[in-house]
């Protein structure tokens, strides 16, 4: 045992803390704190206060913090568990060196939301800077950050300051805090601008309401706050408002308010995953290079990200009036590249959008379409027909609108093969196609196709069978058979309604016949057999 004194001072004289205080009572053997500490966790006063009149060691010399014995517990953190204020001012008064504790016990006072214990260890020399901010910011305490913030402590140290923000969104003392000094000091500036940066690419409204009242600047680029242990210099970051866009949250991006005059909208057109980030753009500021966009969100497709819907962007951005009109050839070279990369389903998606109406020119597309790789990709989804008989891998029914597409990227549609002995065309064969159940007593009723649509587009079926002395589902199903649509059930009581109907098409017959259309109606038995 080391440093043994006889010193002692009675709390109940209500010490100065700033009076001359007992030397330091440390030795170097747990063995010989091992009663003391028992008499501090039975909270014994009187024979604790016998301890120290007779110079018995307080404390365990400590060369490190991580040299502390497995399961210690210094008398000072017993005392605080304890929560018991007359055995910390007594031992504090009598020579217990507060420095020399492994942890700082301010840490153990904020976790106990003890204040009175808290003030005690401050007035006797506690170092507030050795707090962990942590712990202080998970006090929700605003008279706690003012009284530690004015004591000198850095809540920006090692980003606590920016964690806290971004990780929670229900201490609002701390981002009430984050207001009264932004002002006056850049860096809490810059950690709420994180904060909101993180809500935003989390899409947390919560959160970003909160940073945005707190005064974060949406347009500031900062770091990611999951990368804040990561030193790059060159990595500049990103804004909240790049990162809601990126993460496709459009409703975020409301609330930020992006501003051609002070975000890049070509980059943000870039990075949008869905149609809904497009819309909200759209309605702001066009992109100043439309080609690079749509070359950007090309290049983007074949990440195959959740949030990312690469068909339903491109067609949202067409449909808001951008146009891929130019490229350099090795751009369109890296976009050919990471089209290969795609699913078929999302290739021939993104084939048939780039091929629709004006939306890229046709050196653009043709260049596109230029190489083996891409039309042997065109022919495995069904862009491209294959050899007679020959099925596509991706789709036994070709993509709609395939003949289209070939137009656009400059490969014509093969043609059916021609004889070259067959010099006048072959007359179209008229066909004839009864209804009905032939009589000896009938009279016959000659329509075409496009007869009967009408008849049956105005009249109901079954009052036109009727009529006709037929059946109305065998006159529906004979409708059919030649590819006359009738309407649908619930289609006259719609009429009748006043509602709005939609009438289809004719459809065109596929072996391009006419078709006759004979239907024998029966004579009845006072009526007599026309003449022919």
């Amino acid at each position: 045992m080391s440093n043994v004194n006889n010193t002692f001072v009675d709390p109940r004289t209500r010490p100065d803390p700033k009076d001359t205080r007992p030397p330091f009572r440390i030795t170097g053997e747990v063995d010989e704190l091992s009663e003391f500490h028992d008499l501090c966790r039975k909270g014994r006063l009187y024979d604790i206060e016998r301890w120290i009149q007779a110079g018995q060691p307080l404390q365990l010399r400590f060369e490190q913090p991580q040299d502390r014995p497995r399961g210690f517990h210094t008398a000072l953190e017993i005392a605080l568990d304890r929560r018991d204020h007359s055995l910390v001012l007594l031992l504090l008064a009598n020579g217990y060196d507060i420095g020399a504790e492994p942890a700082c016990p301010l840490d153990r006072a904020l976790r106990l939301r003890r204040r009175d214990l808290l003030d005690l260890l401050l007035e006797w020399g506690a170092d507030p800077h050795r707090v962990c901010l942590e712990t202080l910011c998970d006090t929700y305490d605003s008279e706690l950050y003012e009284r530690f913030h004015n004591l000198g402590v850095d809540l920006t140290t090692d980003h606590a300051l920016a964690h806290a923000l971004g990780y929670h969104t229900s201490n609002k003392p701390l981002f009430g805090f984050a207001k009264r000094h932004r002002e006056t000091n850049p860096k809490i500036q810059s950690q709420l601008n994180i904060a909101l940066a993180h809500h935003a690419d989390e899409g947390s409204e919560k959160g970003v309401l909160l940073s945005l009242w707190a005064g974060a600047d949406p347009h500031a680029a900062v770091p990611y706050l999951s990368h804040l242990h990561i030193v790059d210099e060159d990595d500049e970051g990103s804004s909240a408002i790049h990162r809601a866009c990126g993460s496709g949250h459009a409703n975020i991006l409301k609330h930020l308010g992006p501003d051609p005059a002070h975000d890049n909208f070509d980059r943000l057109y870039g990075w949008a995953p869905n149609k809904e980030v497009v819309e909200v753009l759209s309605r702001l500021a066009p992109p100043e290079n439309p080609s690079r966009v749509v070359v950007r969100q090309l290049s983007r497709a074949a990440w195959g990200l959740r949030e990312q819907r690469p068909v339903e962007t491109l067609e949202a951005l067409f449909l808001a009036g951008v146009r891929w009109h130019s490229s350099p050839q090795e751009r369109i070279g890296e976009v050919r590249r990471e089209l290969l990369k795609t699913d078929e389903r999302t290739f021939a998606r993104l084939m048939q959008v780039l091929g629709t109406d004006d939306y890229c020119s046709q050196p653009v597309l043709t260049e596109l379409a230029r190489t083996q790789s891409i039309r042997r990709r065109m022919r495995h989804v069904g862009l491209i027909p294959g050899k007679a008989g020959e099925r596509s891998e991706f789709d036994r029914s070709r993509p709609k609108r395939a003949r289209d597409v070939l137009v656009k990227f400059g490969l014509e549609p093969a043609r059916p093969h021609r004889s070259k002995t067959t010099t006048t065309p072959q007359p179209r064969i008229s066909a004839t196609t009864s209804i009905g159940v032939p009589r000896r007593k009938s009279r016959l009723i000659r329509l075409d196709r496009s007869t009967l649509f009408e008849r049956v587009w105005s009249t109901p079926v079954e009052t036109l069978a009727k009529e006709w002395g037929l059946s109305g589902r065998g006159l529906a199903k004979a409708c059919r058979r030649i590819q006359v649509p009738v309407p649908p059930r619930g289609y006259w009581a719609k009429v009748a309604a006043g509602k709005k109907v939609t009438r289809p098409k004719l459809p065109v017959q596929r072996s391009g016949s006419d078709e006759e259309v004979l239907i024998r109606v029966p004579l009845a038995e006072n009526e007599s057999e026309p003449s022919s």
